[in-house]
């Protein structure tokens, strides 16, 4: 199908999960029914590659706001309880619940990839608010004279080529972005490894209804309902998080995964992965592991949402919902603007800058906290493992712990400050048990020792993330303000945070970060 116009006020590139929430949000955002909003895609259908299926409750409230939540259910989506994580296969596992969490809803949701992403389109087609057209690849992207993009040059995948005028494009096409490149919005994008994936029916699960998350291989091996099928039976996902540098090829990556992974999942479930490997027909559904640090967001008549403005380790599962939330703050800034006059674009150059300012606050703690849990899983130095143990300790040591801990992981608390004294919190604690193990007579005081200066190593390694992360908080609003009471309210929350990071510690802590430089 080719575009029917000329002219959009919108046209978005990408019709995944972030694609199809932004165009949903701006049509509902437009009551009246004046703008024109255009979504692509290159894939006639759905990527062939598997991708996101776990959403957390935040990300779940605003698919029902959407309106997509109905549908989704009734084509299999299932609601979700939390995370249940596995030191080892031989443990019992620590039940991280959504419901813990005040003011969320206590559900979240998990949906087969291919499921989710052909639902959103028929919901968005049905609406016909929205003018969807797949098959269509960016080629070009076109500036005014000032520098700003007003305008993108489309290819068919039969060859054919339309250019349309714009007042905004907006990129949700992922972490390997064209957009963004065609943009010149560079970024420091690195693969850590790779993600195998498998289905399997009926698997038999400790926590129904939870995501799995178990360790002790070479990475952690995730286990998850995404399914509910018309016959009555579950689907089941379970992802492998495999090195940068693979072991194997080709079928070789299923006797690497049977020999390597599969003996640290508990029985039944671990027979149950290995039959549905060994029937697997052809190569495992895999998917590079990228680690993109949040790039620019925002520039004249371009914005970025969901993997193409910053990616991490799926260890959290928060991508999608990140996504959901960019979709949901361009859609607040469509109603602020609804009655913009004719001959303004829908959302001006204030309204982006809004937009950034809000994505740059989460974003970059969604990523400090992916870095931070995923080394601390995959416990590949002594430090690393001390933190690991310290943090199962710290979860096992009340329903307190829980609930903080939850409340990062879901994406329902976002403030750095927040992520921050929980890190350092671990980080004591791995610090103290290492120094002072429950079973201290099996403990070597050499041993002891390592494991705290590793630890102690680890947490002074992330306190460029620590500071990164505070001065996303901050930076933003300089951009949107920048009043003398406003750089002195920022200055003082600073100096609480600081004060509070660097104040005493059971053991010895990591110093504070420098504060970051304060505009003038």
């Amino acid at each position: 199908m080719k575009p029917r116009h000329i002219h959009y006020d919108v046209v978005i590139v990408g019709a995944g999960l972030a694609g199809c929430a932004t165009a949903q949000a701006l049509a509902l955002a437009d009551s009246e029914r004046r703008r024109r909003i255009l979504i692509i895609d290159r894939h006639p259908g759905v990527h062939p590659r598997f991708s996101g299926e776990w959403i957390h409750p935040r990300g779940a409230q605003i698919l029902d706001e959407l309106g997509f939540y109905p549908a989704l259910q009734a084509a299999g989506a299932m609601d979700v309880d939390g995370f249940a994580v596995f030191e080892d296969a031989d443990s019992p596992w620590v039940d991280l619940a959504y419901s813990t969490v005040t003011g969320e809803r206590p559900h979240g949701m998990a949906v087969h990839h291919k499921v989710l992403v052909r639902t959103l389109r028929r919901t968005i087609a049905e609406l016909g608010r929205v003018e969807l057209c797949e098959g269509w690849t960016v080629v070009e992207l076109r500036r005014d004279s000032a520098g700003k993009f007003n305008g993108i040059l489309l290819e068919s995948n039969d060859g054919n080529t339309v250019e349309l005028a714009c007042d905004l494009i907006v990129a949700a096409d992922g972490k390997g972005s064209t957009v963004r490149k065609l943009a010149g919005i560079t970024g420091e994008r690195e693969t850590l490894g790779f993600t195998a994936g498998v289905e399997v029916l009926d698997a038999t699960l400790p926590a129904p209804g939870y995501a799995h998350v178990m360790l002790g291989a070479w990475g952690p091996i995730l286990v998850y309902p995404i399914l509910r099928r018309a016959d009555g039976r579950t689907s089941v996902r379970v992802t492998f998080d495999m090195p940068r540098e693979l072991p194997a090829k080709g079928e070789g990556i299923k006797q690497y995964l049977l020999r390597a992974f599969v003996p640290f999942l508990p029985a039944p479930l671990a027979e149950q992965v290995a039959s549905a490997i060994v029937r697997h027909k052809g190569p495992l559904e895999m998917a590079p592991t990228v680690n993109l640090p949040a790039p620019e967001a925002m520039l004249p008549g371009l914005v970025l949402v969901g993997d193409a403005g910053g990616c991490s380790h799926p260890i959290t599962a928060s991508g999608m919902t990140m996504g959901l939330r960019d979709a949901q703050t361009l859609g607040l800034e469509g109603a602020r603007r609804m009655d913009a006059p004719t001959g303004e674009p829908w959302l001006d150059a204030a309204s982006l800058r809004r937009y950034k300012a809000e994505h740059d606050r989460y974003v970059p703690t969604r990523q400090a906290l992916a870095d931070a849990i995923y080394e601390a899983f995959r416990g590949g130095t002594t430090g690393s493992r001390a933190i690991r143990r310290a943090l199962f300790d710290y979860w096992n040591s009340g329903p307190t712990a829980r609930r903080r801990s939850m409340a990062l992981l879901s994406c329902a608390e976002g403030r750095p400050s927040v992520f921050i004294s929980e890190y350092l919190r671990a980080s004591r604690f791995a610090i103290g048990a290492s120094l002072i193990p429950k079973y201290a007579a099996s403990y070597p005081v050499g041993d002891r020792l390592r494991q705290a200066r590793g630890a102690l190593q680890l947490a002074q390694d992330k306190l460029g993330i620590v500071a990164t992360v505070m001065w996303a908080q901050v930076r933003p609003s300089w951009d949107v303000a920048r009043s003398a009471a406003t750089r002195e309210a920022w200055r003082e929350r600073w100096n609480r945070i600081s004060s509070r990071l660097s104040g005493p510690a059971p053991q010895r802590s990591a110093a504070a970060p420098p504060t970051p430089p304060l505009p003038s």
